[in-house]
């Protein structure tokens, strides 16, 4: 087992899938997740896919208004990802 990473990501929900999908898109290959149970087996299941920009804190706030706004206009992605709604 390793004992070192460039970047160690906790947590495998929405968020932690994310950065590390953008971690290894931007090149950075040694990086690792780490979650407890299963990949999204936490919080972002309750979310049932509802994406929304009120938060008592400012700066997830303004994380999810950037999701939103890129999920507008993904980029091209090697995963096949699709937006399915409007």
């Amino acid at each position: 087992m390793k004992t070192s990473a460039r970047a160690v990501v906790i947590g495998g929900g929405v968020v932690g899938a994310s950065v590390l999908y953008h971690l290894a898109r931007i090149g950075w290959a040694d990086v690792l997740l780490l979650e407890k149970s299963e990949l999204t087996s936490g919080s972002t299941w309750h979310a049932a896919g509802g994406m929304h920009t009120f938060n008592g804190e400012a700066n997830i706030s303004l994380l999810q208004t950037t999701c939103i706004a890129r999920s507008r206009r993904p980029p091209a992605s090697p995963a096949g990802c699709t937006r399915t709604a409007a």
